[in-house]
């Protein structure tokens, strides 16, 4: 009982200390590269990250400043225009100054017109221009209609009071809001304002004003911004908003929280902040203009670092993955080398039951125990199976010696009576003839064949022998083929075993060329491929239906049936696949009503040295 106890414990610890070898060992193999590629990514990904959305920033702000400037110098060029043009200054006073305006002043207020309608047909933001001089007829200058006149909208009233209640002003800007007629709706306009002076002189004697679609201008503004949550600021110099696409509902509290913070940081640079109970990423760019705006971006640093939470988040999924990964394959690895040793075990314990381990056994070693196990299966089938193979191989190549032997049928007497016959006919036709030159060839082919069929002959020789009977078969089929050889004189030296090439030659005249219409054609080709030689008879007969030729291509495959319709085809594939092993078998490929291919090869080392002994395998006659 103790001492089962003892083993118990022994298995146990065994099993413990091969889970926990394997589990290391894994968690070496699967952590490692999660931990060296995974950090570094998460690293790479923020960098990465951050430099996208500087660029970003940077671009957005000095596109905002780009487009503000360009609504600012319409208003400087329209200053310079008036300012440089004391002509120009003078008629635009006299015509809002007339009762009534006279032809000339129409047609000066008509070139005037041409100008500015230039600026509003090139700029799609532009709605409405205003220019107004000091005058008692209430009258104003709308270039976009072409004319002065008399001051009758909500609208021209708004502009003309500003501009009296703007002070000591000389540029200033505003949002206005004002509905779209004929609808309900409500648009909003920037309008930046700049007073007029005469040459030389310091007292305001007019305005100009620019109205802009602030609309228009959003939907730009939007398209600058690379993440839909991104906040814009656009505030003057007294610090007022001129522009936010903020969804706060006090954007002004809101730039009060942060605008102390700007004035300690540096232009164009990122810095962080936090604003609505979030972490933002900010920067600000002022305008070079004492009039000038300063345009501030914030960005939600979980958009800009949105990709890296997803990388850790993978990282930590691969990590807890390979974990579980290493456990479940450490189990399985633990599991599978004890059943092993304990094989092992069993097979040494019990040497006489061994058998059913070996059956159980994988064809490759994965481990240790393994690569044992394969090693005492190799040794058993050295010293049993493979005795009873070689056993079987004798066996077979008595069996074809045997039919050998039936086919002599008395050689002797048989080749005594073919030389009677021979002789009786050069007798009686007082001459060789076809008769007595078929059965000269009978005869040589008979002394040919009926010696041991595993002697090695030349190819040159067995050839030879070929051509000897198919002189034979050409009497009997008068006309019905045509033989040609394709071989390669180099490969005719070697040795093979004798009697190989007729029977295919006679198979294919018998299953090809003799059921065809007509005359057919027989190729034999003997060439060197590499280490190889190839051997070939084609011929251009019936062809082998597909069932058939997969049949037959079955049976050659298993080389085990001697006896078959083909039983020329089966015993030289026996024949082939005993001397110089299945490397050699015949292989047949046939297209029904077109052609048949038999082919084989055998290695060039095989024809020299062969798989009979040495002293056989020179012999020849």
């Amino acid at each position: 009982m103790k001492q089962i106890k003892k083993t118990i414990r022994i298995q146990r610890s065994i099993r413990y200390q091969f889970f926990t070898k394997s589990l290391l060992t894994n968690c070496l193999l699967l952590l490692i590269p999660i931990m060296m590629v995974g950090p570094y990514s998460v690293i790479q990904s923020t960098k990465d990250n951050t430099a996208a959305i500087e660029k970003s920033t940077y671009q957005t702000l000095h596109q905002l400043e780009q487009t503000i400037e360009l609504l600012y110098s319409h208003i400087d060029n329209a200053i310079i225009f008036f300012s440089s043009n004391p002509r120009v200054t003078i008629q635009m006073k006299k015509a809002f100054n007339e009762k009534s305006l006279s032809l000339d002043s129409l047609k000066n207020i008509e070139n005037l017109s041409l100008y500015f309608q230039n600026l509003i047909f090139t700029d799609p933001y532009i709605e409405n221009i205003y220019v107004y001089y000091d005058n008692d007829n209430n009258r104003i200058f709308l270039p976009q209609k072409g004319s002065i006149q008399t001051v009758f909208t909500l609208d021209e009233q708004n502009i003309i009071e500003t501009y009296k209640n703007s002070g000591t002003k000389d540029f200033w800007m505003e949002i206005r809001r004002k509905k779209i007629p004929g609808s309900a709706d409500y648009t909003d306009s920037l309008v930046i304002y700049q007073r007029l002076y005469a040459r030389f002189a310091y007292k305001p004697v007019g305005l100009v004003a620019f109205e802009y679609n602030l609309d228009k201008m959003e939907k730009y503004f939007q398209t600058l911004l690379q993440y839909s949550s991104q906040t814009i600021y656009l505030i003057d110099s007294e610090r007022s908003i001129i522009y936010t696409n903020s969804k706060s509902h006090d954007p002004a509290g809101e730039l009060g929280h942060f605008d102390t913070a700007l004035t300690t940081q540096e232009e164009l640079h990122l810095f962080d902040i936090e604003l609505n109970d979030m972490y933002q990423k900010a920067a600000y760019l002022t305008s070079a203009r004492s009039n000038g705006l300063t345009y501030i971006t914030f960005t939600p640093s979980n958009k800009i670092y949105k990709t890296t939470r997803s990388l850790s988040g993978t990282y930590m999924l691969l990590m807890l993955s390979g974990i579980f990964l290493s456990f479940v394959l450490a189990f399985y690895k633990t599991n599978k080398e004890y059943r092993y040793l304990s094989s092992i075990i069993d097979i040494f314990s019990d040497p006489e039951a061994s058998q059913q381990h070996f059956d159980n056994m994988p064809r490759k070693a994965g481990n240790p125990f393994e690569y044992i196990m394969l090693n005492i299966i190799k040794l058993f089938l050295e010293q049993k199976y493979l005795k009873v193979q070689a056993s079987e191989r004798d066996y077979k190549l008595q069996i074809l010696k045997m039919q050998a032997l039936q086919h002599q049928i008395n050689p002797h007497f048989l080749h005594n009576t073919l030389n009677t016959i021979y002789w009786e006919a050069i007798r009686i036709t007082s001459s060789e003839n076809s008769c007595s030159t078929m059965v000269s060839n009978l005869s040589a082919l008979m002394r040919y064949s009926v010696g041991d069929p595993q002697e090695n002959i030349k190819i040159k020789k067995e050839l030879g022998y070929l051509k000897t009977y198919l002189d034979i078969m050409k009497i009997r089929y008068t006309d019905k083929f045509e033989i040609f050889y394709l071989v390669d004189e180099s490969c005719t030296i070697y040795p093979i075993k004798k009697m190989i090439l007729q029977p295919i030659v006679e198979n294919s005249i018998y299953h090809g060329i003799k059921e065809k219409d007509g005359k057919g054609r027989i190729y034999v080709g003997i060439r060197r491929i590499r280490k190889s030689i190839l051997f070939y008879i084609l011929d251009d007969g019936v062809g082998i239906a597909p069932d058939k030729l997969l049949k037959l291509q079955e049976q050659l495959y298993a080389s085990s049936d001697i006896s078959s319709s083909h039983i020329g085809l089966t015993n030289t594939n026996l024949r082939l696949t005993m001397s110089y092993g299945t490397r050699a078998r015949l292989r047949i490929k046939s297209i029904s009503g077109k052609y048949t291919l038999v082919y084989f090869t055998i290695p060039v080392n095989d024809l020299e040295v062969g798989f009979i002994p040495q002293k056989e395998s020179g012999k020849e006659k």
